[in-house]
């Protein structure tokens, strides 16, 4: 019975939770009946259990669950019982599963669900989409983002739709009188973490944006970030792009280099970006500098927040 199982997959999990949310309010259910599960941490007994039991008010009755493949460590009775279940499910219940990736249809589980359960992969999103989709997101509820704010968002949130998401309920708090959303306003409230201002100072850096480095230098500075700190982590960024050209030399695509790195596709996106645009001896010759000044500030030849600053001004 297919329509009383939906298998839902995608490797995005804002985007999976996202087209679950969508199908859940297709049934319109009460929220009471609306029960999300875990098999990392709730008992399978205990789902299986409210899989067969009647909802409140004999109506009908959603479950969500997530990481089912935990089901395949469990012994064999367990794994019959759940395949009962596929088998004739409770019709007052709609069960939908949510995965990463499908299981193997050689597996005694994953057959089951491929022949028991509609089966929908969620797809991802092209870079090209975010701001549509961002766009679409506040416009649900009654808000409007300008494009420089759609721009600021994603720079700042490194393309994380999970991240995008909490930031958005403080942007739309932020403006709830107005119910618009400027740049002015994810500038103020969306703070970048340390790797992300790294990331955009040493690409400012590279392309010889004086401006903008000493602007993202000063705003760490004032946040109390070390400087020495500060030039270490340039330096990572710098062997990361040396890294990634002879990566991409070798012929390795964006989707292996964010395996390689263990990285989001986002960020694999801008980091092949990046290394392509820039001079693999001018990344080197960047990297003997910053090692000088390292060795300077620490033998107490000259200050480190000095130091660092000059090395950014004459860059």
């Amino acid at each position: 019975m297919a329509e009383a199982i939906y298998l839902y997959h995608c490797t995005n999990e804002f985007l999976l939770n996202h087209t679950i949310e969508d199908k859940i309010k297709e049934f319109n259910v009460d929220p009471f009946n609306i029960i999300k599960y875990d098999l990392l941490e709730n008992p399978s007994d205990d789902i299986l259990e409210d899989l067969q039991t009647v909802s409140f008010f004999a109506e009908t009755k959603v479950i969500v669950i997530r990481n089912i493949e935990e089901l395949e460590k469990e012994d064999e009775y367990v794994i019959n019982s759940w395949i009962s279940y596929f088998e004739k499910p409770n019709p007052d219940v709609i069960l939908i599963i949510a995965v990463a990736q499908l299981l193997p249809d050689t597996s005694v589980l994953g057959a089951a669900l491929f022949k028991y359960a509609f089966i929908e992969k969620v797809k991802d999103m092209d870079k090209k989409d975010y701001p549509d989709f961002i766009k679409n997101m506040f416009k649900k509820y009654q808000y409007s983002i300008t494009d420089d704010a759609v721009d600021a968002l994603l720079e700042r949130t490194n393309l994380d739709f999970n991240l995008i998401n909490q930031e958005a309920e403080k942007l739309m708090l932020f403006a709830y009188d107005t119910k618009e959303i400027t740049e002015k306003a994810v500038v103020l409230l969306v703070s970048r973490n340390l790797e992300e201002n790294i990331f955009e100072l040493t690409n400012a850096l590279l392309s010889k944006n004086q401006t903008k480095t000493i602007e993202i230098f000063y705003d760490l500075v004032a946040r109390n970030e070390d400087p020495l700190r500060i030039l270490n982590n340039i330096v990572g960024k710098v062997r990361e792009l040396m890294h990634t050209k002879l990566l991409i030399d070798k012929g390795y695509r964006q989707d292996q280099i964010a395996e390689h790195f263990h990285i989001k596709s986002g960020r694999a996106y801008y980091l092949v970006k990046n290394a392509t645009s820039v001079n693999f001896q001018a990344l080197e010759n960047h990297l003997k500098k910053l090692s000088k000044l390292d060795y300077d500030i620490k033998s107490g030849k000259i200050d480190k927040k000095l130091g660092l600053e000059l090395y950014l001004l004459g860059a």
